[in-house]
């Protein structure tokens, strides 16, 4: 499918860029605009504003609250730092935590010793990235920050956890069209339910299954991320790289010199990868940069290493596998060999895989697809064992629902409606997961859509009033409910 193709306002089978279905509501006044998205959105890249769409709102917005990129300047003494806590890479050992902060500036941090301290590279540039991998212990770990104190929890190694993943989130049409980000008011309600959640201090993470917030400057990603609370950013964020976050306008094909390649995102999110353990890079200078999409000038092609967004640990009872469905599968290969091992130690009750593309195209072969790779994944030794337990979690096509199951156990699940026009219904909502107890269950909540309506008031009201999704989850879709038991060696396993 061509990039840039005439605009349609039935839902394609996948996620074309430039097929932009307006909204049924708020901006039913300019058809002669979204017939025009599509070439706005590819010559966006180029220009700004990206298509052209004028939002009241985030104009708005930026005016009360400045623009992201005058952060610096606006910010307040005593506001709270722009903290990212991810997870070590497994082998390195269960208590390695990886604590960051972005700023709009290098910050001195006497009484925090971060071990990379720079500015952003290749892309994002007006960003700065303070970064160290440290030892935690389970349970809280106070550290202080610039003089802030920060509390990471890490949940006991085995211990049940629970996290919200998001796919797909869209809450402007700044880059590419978000048909229905206005009418289910994604920007707002995105935030505000996080901050709400994130208040049950028994939350553990937070997960993004790529094309996050279809950003290629960093402006509306870091919009977003000034109005989470301590409590979400204190938690282990993971953050997939979709297609997306490599080309704005969605695939390969029509890429240009602004495009981002995941570069930008890589240091925003900061996640402990496979990169740090190649050399020339390490624990300190984790990210590879050895690939610059300004010297190579190859804007069709995945400007970007494997390496820097394939990660896998364990937190908790549940092991996570990241990559990337834009790399080849010969480049992930070894990785995926040595994750399997790892798990085959760790031996978590259940892995998550967790990729972009549900299906090949658009930056990704049909090797990388995320059902693809479990299939991989399932012929190595060390996941083979895993069998059903191996689930994966994709999203690109704008849906949510449970994507592939066995005759015992239901193992795919598309998490990608948020704001997106999509093969589905309009839909958006998210999944928690939750693993205590001595069981895993998946329970997805429908915060808004065409079937069912306008439902955020009533979860939000039932998680502030109750103490968290927890004592909510009579609102939620059951799509996993499994016990968890002791194996012969007191591997956690579960019974199916």
């Amino acid at each position: 499918q061509n990039c840039c193709s005439q605009g349609s306002s039935v839902a394609p089978r996948r996620p074309v860029s430039s097929r932009i279905v307006p909204p049924a509501m708020q901006w039913s006044w300019l058809p002669a605009l979204w017939v025009l998205l599509p070439l706005a959105a590819t010559v966006g890249a180029q220009s700004h504003p990206g298509t052209g769409v004028f939002e009241p709102w985030l104009q708005q917005f930026w005016e009360t609250h400045g623009h992201p990129n005058d952060w610096a300047r606006n910010r307040r003494a005593g506001e709270p730092w722009d903290i990212r806590v991810t997870k070590g890479l497994g082998p390195k050992g269960y208590g390695k935590v990886r604590v960051s902060v972005i700023a709009p500036e290098l910050e001195a941090f006497p009484d925090f010793n971060f071990t990379y301290r720079s500015q952003f590279r290749h892309r994002w540039t007006e960003n700065f990235l303070h970064s160290a991998l440290l030892d935690m212990s389970p349970g809280a770990n106070k550290l202080t920050i610039g003089g802030q104190d920060v509390v990471v929890d890490l949940p006991a190694e085995d211990a049940g956890v629970r996290g919200i993943m998001w796919g797909d989130p869209c809450i402007s049409s700044k880059w590419i069209g978000c048909a229905f980000g206005s009418r289910f008011h994604t920007f707002d309600r995105s935030h505000q339910m996080l901050n709400a959640a994130f208040k049950d201090p028994t939350m553990d993470f937070f997960a993004i299954l790529g094309d996050n917030f279809y950003d290629q400057t960093g402006e509306l990603t870091k919009t977003l991320f000034a109005q989470l609370s301590p409590d979400v950013k204190r938690r282990f964020i993971m953050a997939v790289n979709g297609n997306h976050d490599n080309w704005i306008c969605g695939e390969p094909e029509c890429g240009n010199h602004s495009d981002n390649f995941g570069q930008g995102q890589m240091q925003y999110y900061a996640m402990d990868a496979v990169s740090s353990t190649l050399p020339p890079q390490d624990d300190a200078n984790f990210l590879s940069f050895a690939v610059d999409p300004d010297r190579e000038r190859r804007w069709s092609t995945f400007q970007n290493e494997a390496s820097n967004f394939l990660t896998y640990h364990k937190l908790g009872n549940l092991g996570f596998l990241i990559f990337s469905g834009a790399a080849s599968f010969a480049e992930n290969e070894p990785h995926f060999r040595e994750a399997c091992g790892y798990f085959a130690e760790a031996r978590p009750a259940m892995v998550f895989l967790m990729g972009h593309w549900n299906e090949p195209g658009y930056g990704c072969s049909s090797t990388m697809t995320t059902p693809a790779v479990r299939e991989e994944l399932l012929k190595i030794p060390g996941c083979a064992a895993f069998g059903d337990r191996l689930k994966y979690f994709d999203g690109h096509e704008h849906c949510n629902h449970v994507q592939a199951r066995s005759s015992t156990s239901p193992y795919g699940f598309m998490v990608g409606g948020h704001g997106m026009s999509g093969a589905c219904k309009p839909q958006f909502g998210f999944l928690y997961v939750d693993s205590t107890g001595g069981r895993v269950a998946l329970r997805y909540f429908e915060v808004d859509s065409e079937e069912r309506g306008d439902r955020f008031a009533q979860i939000a009201e039932c998680v502030r009033s109750r103490g968290g999704l927890h004592a909510c989850t009579e609102l939620a879709d059951t799509w996993l409910d499994e016990p968890v038991h002791a194996g012969r060696e007191g591997t956690a396993t579960i019974a199916v």
